[in-house]
């Protein structure tokens, strides 16, 4: 295809889409992007335990290393579903990038209090706590239901405290030395999984979510120590909730400064936690940032921010 026209019409998407990922990306990009979107997406896990592949591949299921994280495993064939290891919570399904996301937290020594102000349904609650095992964590979900859905989920031999709160007024007199805020968004990076959500949003949906965004940032920030780190992010292809959001804060509030993705990524190379080859490929200017087609995962957008 080669207008906006053209992609939206053979690749099923709405145009007023495409033409933003053709002003914000290019046309190839763009072309590419609503490509991946009609394929079927791979079944990703993350690892929890030394012993849950041997265990998946002794009931049946065949896998696969993930190309961008060495905790990662790819479904192959197989159902994991009838498998102990998943009733048992010892793998958890989960796209690479956002457990890279989680990642991007970082490990600390010490007793850390951690804050996930968005946390349902739990995946990079459960991310965190595993590589903070020591850390008191607070998960805050605004809707009942959900919350219950992320109770469930996580493990008691974590001291991870569940709270029912909206994130833009939070309720708390402490600080904390991690914070996620992992937003709501309009999800366009995660297409190929929920086809519906091209055909249900508009462009006012992105002008809406932004306002509460910048809400629950700013929120988020007011109980971030000093010296704490800050990961917000989203799974949105949409720069009015990524790189707007963040850009905003930055200009009115001088006690916050971004953090280099590209140098955390390299670290996590170094580290072995990171096994795509380069770094570099993963940021967009001091963000990380993965685009269907372009990378093997959904598209997630990702800034570290530090409290001076």
């Amino acid at each position: 295809p080669d207008s906006a026209e053209a992609i939206a019409s053979s690749l099923a998407h709405p145009l007023w889409l495409v033409e933003r990922w053709i002003d914000h990306y290019g046309l190839a990009t763009a072309a590419e992007i609503c490509r991946q979107n009609q394929r079927i997406p791979p079944t990703t896990l993350r690892l929890r335990t030394p012993t849950a592949e041997a265990e998946l591949n002794a009931q049946g299921v065949t896998l696969e290393p993930g190309p961008l994280l060495a905790s990662a495993r790819r479904v192959i064939s197989g159902d994991i579903s009838k498998t102990n290891a998943f009733r048992n919570a010892d793998i958890v399904i989960q796209d690479e990038a956002s457990q890279l996301v989680a990642i991007l937290i970082g490990r600390a020594q010490g007793d850390l209090r951690i804050l996930d102000c968005c946390a349902a349904p739990g995946g990079k609650t459960l991310a965190i706590a595993d590589q903070n095992p020591t850390a008191e964590i607070t998960a805050v979900e605004i809707h009942p239901h959900r919350a219950r859905l992320l109770q469930n989920l996580v493990s008691s031999k974590h001291k991870i405290a569940t709270l029912i709160a909206d994130a833009t007024n939070l309720p708390f007199t402490h600080p904390y030395h991690r914070v996620l805020a992992d937003v709501p968004c309009s999800g366009t990076g995660t297409l190929s999984r929920n086809p519906e959500i091209k055909w249900r949003l508009t462009p006012q949906d992105v002008s809406d979510l932004q306002a509460r965004q910048r809400a629950i940032l700013r929120s988020a920030l007011a109980h971030l120590s000093p010296g704490g780190r800050l990961v917000y992010s989203t799974c949105s292809l949409e720069k009015e909730e990524n790189e707007d959001v963040v850009e905003e804060i930055l200009v009115h509030d001088n006690s916050i400064r971004p953090l280099d993705c590209r140098s955390e990524l390299v670290m996590l190379k170094r580290a072995g936690d990171l096994v795509w080859p380069d770094p570099a490929l993963l940021t967009r200017g001091p963000y990380f940032r993965t685009m269907p087609g372009l990378h093997p995962c959904d598209g997630f957008f990702a800034a570290i921010l530090e409290k001076r």
